[in-house]
């Protein structure tokens, strides 16, 4: 019995033996857990991870008018982790920008008596209305004057792009009055407040947002002091950011991209024309057409319409007034005046101009204003 019972404790502590020698693996932790927490082998080599997501640093905050506005702390954060900006720098300029929806806009035509703004009567025809607007003695003779000082720059911009001075005096005349008003508003508060409150281009004003703060950066501007349209749009051309970055040009040779210079403005506006289809060997934009009656209601107008001059002949019995060398198609243009409506023809170079304001208006009194400016300077 004795013996019996020792066989079997020596079989118990043989089989516990044997038990406690065997190696015990660790439950091995799926690779997904692995790449998530960063887990490390024994020999300090990392397994290939996720890269987990950035926190962003705060800094003193969001402060000003457009404190606690997501919106604008989202696009903080992809303007440092996309374009590598300062959060410290970007939270200061921000923490002072203004809602531009609570200004109160100036009287620019002055106000009576009681203080209330004074409506100017205007001319009843809806383009002599528009057209009065940029095409005055005054705005006439700013042109002449910048012509004359700016001659050997127009020049130049015509033979690097093939541009003539009238179509760029034409364009600065009606932007800023040959940089009489470049704008009232800072453009850091325009596009700010477009940007991030809900206006019904919110896409747009911030897309135009991220690229004015990289071209502020890019060209050493001070974002916080320039001053641009109700737009943003900002110099003698009143260009947006985009066409900033994809136009501008330093056209005096400083190093810097100025379109509060003149001259990098003349340059930038001759760059913009050329890169949107400007045919040099085009000198014909606009001529007068001749239809029958006084209100033409025959076809679709404007500057997105494209006729042959044959078919308009032949069919419609619409003529140029004068002979027109250009044998492409054409726009027709209408002006509305008070009694009566001008039919045009616009070449391929009137629809260029169109480029820079998708406006058929436009681009006539762009015309019509550097035509102005040459007549009374050369007498032609």
């Amino acid at each position: 019995m004795k013996i019996n019972k020792l066989a079997t404790l020596t079989f118990s502590l043989l089989l516990l033996t044997a038990c406690s020698s065997k190696k015990i693996e660790p439950k091995k932790i799926p690779s997904s857990i692995q790449a998530t927490i960063g887990l490390q082998t024994s020999n300090d080599t990392s397994i290939e991870t996720e890269e987990a997501p950035k926190v962003p640093i705060q800094y003193d905050g969001l402060g000003g008018e457009f404190a606690g506005n997501w919106k604008l702390m989202e696009f903080i954060d992809k303007m440092h982790y996309q374009h590598n900006f300062d959060y410290k720098y970007l939270y200061t300029l921000f923490s002072n920008a203004q809602n531009t929806n609570q200004m109160i806009e100036p009287c620019l035509t002055g106000t009576d008596k009681n203080g209330n703004c004074i409506v100017e009567v205007k001319p009843k025809g809806k383009w002599d209305r528009y057209r009065g607007m940029f095409i005055y003695q005054r705005n006439i003779d700013r042109g002449i004057a910048f012509w004359e000082e700016h001659e050997a720059t127009l020049n130049r911009a015509y033979q690097e792009y093939g541009v003539l001075p009238e179509f760029i005096i034409g364009v600065l005349g009606v932007e800023t009055a040959y940089g009489v008003n470049f704008g009232k508003k800072r453009v850091i508060d325009v596009l700010t407040t477009k940007g991030m409150l809900n206006h019904r281009r919110e896409r747009f004003y911030t897309k135009q947002l991220e690229k004015f703060l990289i071209m502020t950066r890019d060209s050493n501007l001070d974002a916080s002091t320039l001053m641009g349209s109700n737009a943003g749009a900002m110099g003698y051309g009143q260009f947006i950011a985009s066409s900033y970055l994809a136009f501008a040009v330093d056209f005096n040779g400083d190093g810097i991209t100025d379109l509060w210079d003149a001259e990098d403005a003349i340059g930038s506006i001759a760059n913009y024309f050329a890169k949107n289809g400007w045919n040099r060997n085009l000198s014909e934009v606009v001529t007068r057409a001749r239809y029958k009656g006084n209100r033409f209601k025959q076809l679709k107008t404007g500057f997105k319409t494209k006729y042959s001059q044959s078919k308009l002949r032949k069919k419609h019995k619409i003529t140029a007034r004068k002979k027109l060398n250009y044998r492409g198609p054409v726009s027709l243009i209408k002006l509305p005046k008070h009694a009566y409506d001008e039919l045009w023809f616009g070449t391929h170079n009137f629809r260029v101009i169109t480029t820079y304001n998708h406006s058929t208006f436009y681009g006539m009194v762009v015309y019509e204003l550097g035509q102005e400016v040459k007549r009374a300077r050369y007498g032609r």
